[in-house]
């Protein structure tokens, strides 16, 4: 074979404002366009880069083209390694054989045939999906696309043979005679593969000639190749050469482009002209050629970024003039609106569907193409464990790559997405590769993006996302505002403050301590209990919240539709609290992974654990949803999202305080069973006590807030009616009493016959047997055996939107607004805590007491003079011998009828007034509360666009 070009660039098309646009250009275009560019001088040492290659193979010689007895000697040094090459190449061209009658081609033949060649207007066009494929097609060949042919396709008419500036850029030839290794079809006794045990000629179906149907001859040239070297793959090289080339020009669909081009360098293995290892090298070489051009100043800016608005525009007016979409504020929105409405990066784009034993699914979707992508990264090769787990590299320059996908980020930024998006270290070609083995375009090309509200630091990076993309989280959201003490404690992007250590110190070892304590006690007890949770279905959490008769009631009900109005007041209690804002701003590593090289960067961990000792509960590796579809393994899911806080613990929190204020009959059981469901993320080790506790910040906040809505309101009203009196109804038809309140005392539903959990920890140290131990249980799990980091006995803190969570109190009826924050503030936890010092008080708002608590008025019946938690139902007395109830008042939002409270009732605290203290936050929380209740209305308090799933964990 002569010495023929390797043909590795692959470009990603990308898009930019124009602005930052011009930044990248630099201005003016350069006078250089005629000259040499410093490209074109100092090109890829692929050889260097390839040098590990005789870490497998050691040529005796480099081959000499005039000697053809100095082809294919050597020796083999690394049998496992080269043996799995074999298996591979061989399982992948026997693979595409089958149906075949050795006389036609299959279908796969065929495409791999047009693939080798060489011509990049046939092997790009389908990577865009059939409409923008066509267009791009016809673009290069009516001379439209002048600029971006001159980069990627650019061929005599006569000849056939190209001089394009990236996909022809670099040369193979010195790496071939280099490692002069022998094909897999030829004899490679002399290569030193039967001396170690390997197979002398692999067993290869060879792909016959074949004309297509415009008469075109396609020829896999196996004569021509017998004494030319396999590694690294020359084809390959061009493919990558053109498809991360093309991918840089058109990075909306970067993910697909770099995917059809590993496709077509999996195709010489189909062909079986090479092995897996020839198209891992060919792909490295594309990534050099490629970050050469980019970051060759004046070749970008006389070739490529002309080239590049020259394919975004003439995409756009194609995109316009067709119909598809109406024009953008510029031609990167507009291509961008029209691949997602042609489903270019979906379904409806780029598909492949052959399988084989890498690649073992086919390509319908984004999401696809990056596993097979990804899976062509290292054909199942062996990692070596002893180069596994090393810090990111990333090669210098490559950066430069991502510059039209994420042109607002800073260049320590592109390298961060690098970083965080590359495959493990340890796989074969890695050590010599300067980074570029680790290289995974198809998810940088899908990654988004979360600054920071100054731009200077990345919170958070997710991949999978339908285009390149950068947001910048929001300084005013409520939540995030309510939880700005965890800086104090850790700073995003930088790590473990001094002041924080000690907290995040007690923090990871609770972290251990719960999660392995249950691990240990097997996979039916806490374990379940916990996957179950995870499902964040709040019905099947919160009904045994009830006790076993209620219980059985309320999920009967729930499961049957026949509770429609409670439904709808819980999934709009479900949209009151979203911790996108918060995750991306505090952007906390996961207790599982590696937390010091995170998300691209490296952090300072003062001292404490890179990797806590997780048990991984089996059923959340492996985890079903019940939504329908497959299972999936929630741990990698969640690996580069933020701990804190708790996105299933909001949930919980904003359900169990939903339901909590319809039902504040059984309010201590039901807030005590949301606080163990957010326990149980601690006990799936996916979460730490500090994003529990923010969670539950969270929840509370969102669901008062949301009531002071007047629509908010009226669902509840709606939704306590309908519980109430279908629950007393069926307690009446089972004789359980004629009131719901007589119901739950007949049941136990509020002492021992009620909500239990027999698991414990080193937090809640006793079982769940009754009431008292029910609040017991939720007051320790709103500290979590932290040490106190601020004043210990502040005045009390109340919220003014926490009333609203007693407002269906029967017995609180006739209390007023400011009697009711004295019951929030004389049943609070202590003050000083962690995150207390940002909550506004939400973080000592204790519910469970509040909802069991028997409040004493003074004799004028106007200043609360003792609140006693733990009683079986919620009571107002005045001061006096009798102790004479106070008459309860309709509620203003309906309910069950007044009950009798219980003088005499156990009582598990004495809380004395301290409401000259008492301290007031309404007028500090009203601009954040009047924003969050006007998204309440519009049915939209989300922050972040993400999935269910990722919002909520």
């Amino acid at each position: 074979m002569s010495t023929q070009k390797s043909r590795h660039a692959f470009g990603r098309v990308a898009t930019v404002a124009v602005a930052s646009l011009a930044m990248i250009m630099g201005g003016a275009v350069s006078a250089h366009a005629d000259e040499a560019y410093p490209s074109d001088k100092n090109q890829p040492d692929l050889v260097n880069l390839l040098s590990q290659y005789k870490d497998y193979y050691s040529p005796s010689n480099a081959f000499d083209s005039k000697d053809s007895s100095s082809f294919g000697k050597g020796t083999v040094v690394d049998a496992k390694v080269l043996g799995h090459n074999d298996q591979s190449t061989q399982q992948i061209n026997n693979a595409a054989a089958v149906g075949g009658d050795g006389v036609t081609p299959t279908e796969q033949q065929r495409r791999a045939l047009i693939d080798s060649d060489y011509k990049m207007s046939e092997t790009l066009p389908d990577a865009l999906g059939s409409q923008l494929g066509a267009w791009f097609s016809q673009g290069l060949s009516d001379g439209t696309l002048s600029k971006t042919a001159d980069l990627l396709t650019r061929t005599d008419p006569v000849s056939g043979k190209g001089n394009s500036l990236v996909a022809d850029y670099l040369d193979t030839g010195t790496a071939k005679t280099t490692f002069n290794h022998p094909r897999p079809y030829v004899d490679r006794t002399e290569a030193g593969y039967p001396a170690a045990g390997l197979h002398t000629t692999l067993d290869i179906k060879r792909v016959p000639a074949w004309t297509d149907e415009q008469g075109r001859k396609h020829n896999p040239n196996y004569d021509g190749m017998t004494i030319s070297g396999s590694f690294p793959s020359g084809h390959t090289t061009y493919a990558f050469s053109g498809g991360v080339g093309l991918a840089t020009l058109f990075p909306q669909l970067g993910t697909e482009i770099v995917t059809r081009a590993s496709e077509a360098g999996n195709n010489r293995i189909v062909l079986g002209v090479h092995y897996s290892l020839d198209i891992m090298g060919g792909r490295i070489d594309g990534e050099a050629g490629n970050t050469a051009r980019w970051s060759d100043d004046q070749f970008r800016a006389d070739k490529l970024m002309p080239a590049y608005n020259e394919l975004q525009s003439y995409m756009a007016n194609k995109c316009v003039s067709n119909n598809v979409v109406s024009k953008q504020s510029s031609d990167y929105d507009t291509v961008g609106a029209c691949v997602a409405k042609l489903g270019a990066n979906g379904a409806k784009g780029y598909a492949n569907a052959f399988t084989d034993a890498v690649s073992t699914k086919p390509v319908t979707d984004r999401a696809s193409a990056i596993d097979a992508y990804t899976a062509r990264m290292s054909y199942g090769f062996a990692q070596d464990a002893a180069k596994a787990g090393q810090a990111a590299v990333v090669p210098q320059g490559a950066e430069n790559l991502l510059l039209t996908a994420f042109p607002d980020l800073s260049d320590a930024q592109r390298r961060q997405v690098l970083a965080a998006s590359e495959s493990d270290s340890g796989y074969p070609l890695d050590a010599s590769s300067q980074g570029y083995q680790r290289l995974n375009l198809a998810k940088a090309f899908s990654t988004k993006v979360v600054l920071s509200a100054d731009k200077s630091t990345i919170l958070s990076l997710t991949f999978g996302n339908a285009k390149p993309q950068t947001s910048v989280v929001k300084s005013d959201d409520g939540i995030t505002s309510l939880l700005t003490d965890f800086n104090t404690y850790w700073k995003a992007g930088v790590g473990v403050t001094d002041a924080g250590k000690a907290v995040l110190k007690h923090d990871d070892e609770l972290t251990e301590s719960i999660n392995n304590k249950a691990f240990a006690e097997g996979k039916d007890g806490q374990d379940a209990r916990a996957v179950s949770d995870a499902q964040m279905n709040s019905t099947n959490t919160l009904y045994d919240a009830l006790g076993p008769v209620l219980g059985s009631y309320y999920k009967k009900a729930m499961d049957a539709g026949k509770l429609p109005k409670t439904a709808e007041y819980l999934a709009a209690m479900n949209k009151s609290a979203s911790t996108g804002n918060a995750k991306a701003t505090y952007q906390h590593p996961r207790p599982y992974i590696d937390r010091q090289n995170y998300v691209g960067t490296t952090l300072n961990l003062n001292g404490l654990k890179q990797t806590l000792d997780i048990d991984k509960v089996p059923a959340y590796s492996d985890f079903n949803w019940g939504d329908g579809e497959s299972n999936v393994d929630e741990y990698a899911d969640l690996y580069n999202s933020g701990s804190f806080p708790s996105g299933h613990t909001t949930f919980a929190f904003t359900q169990g305080t939903g339901l909590a204020s319809i039902l504040p009959e059984l309010g201590p059981e039901i807030m005590t069973r949301v606080s163990e469901a957010g326990n149980n993320r601690i006990v799936l080790g996916v979460h730490y006590p500090l994003d529990i506790l923010g969670g539950h910040i969270a929840g509370q906040y969102g669901v008062a807030t949301a009531l002071n809505d007047d629509t908010a309101r009226q669902q509840n009203a709606d939704a306590r009616a309908e519980l109430v009196s279908l629950l007393t109804a069926q307690c009446k038809a089972d004789k359980h009493g004629d009131t719901l309140q007589q119901c739950i005392d007949n049941t136990g539903a509020n002492a021992n016959q009620g909500y239990a959990n027999a698991f414990v920890d080193e937090v809640s140290t006793k079982p769940v047997t009754d009431r008292t131990s029910a609040i017991a249980a939720y007051k320790a799990r709103m500290s979590y055996g932290f040490e106190k980091t601020g004043a210990a006995d502040a005045a009390p803190v109340v919220p003014d939107q926490a009333v609203n969570l007693l407002d269906n109190v029967t017995a609180f009826s006739a209390l007023t607004k400011d009697q009711k924050k004295a019951v929030l503030a004389m049943t609070e936890g202590g003050s000083g805590y962690p995150l207390d010092a940002s909550s506004q008080g939400w973080a000592r708002i204790d519910l469970a007491a509040a909802y069991s608590a028997k409040v004493t008025l003074a004799k004028d019946g106007k200043t609360v003079v003792k609140v006693e938690p733990g009683q079986r139902s919620a009571s107002v007395v005045t001061e006096g011998a009798d102790q004479k109830p106070v008459t309860p008042q309709p509620s203003r939002n309906g309910g069950a009828a007044a009950v009798k409270p219980t003088v005499n009732a156990p009582v598990a605290k004495t809380a004395v007034a301290k409401t000259a203290g008492l301290a007031t936050t309404g007028s500090s929380l009203a601009p954040i509360a009047t924003l969050l209740v006007a998204l309440v209305i519009i049915g939209t308090v989300t922050l972040e666009v993400i999935g269910y799933r990722r919002l909520r964990r």
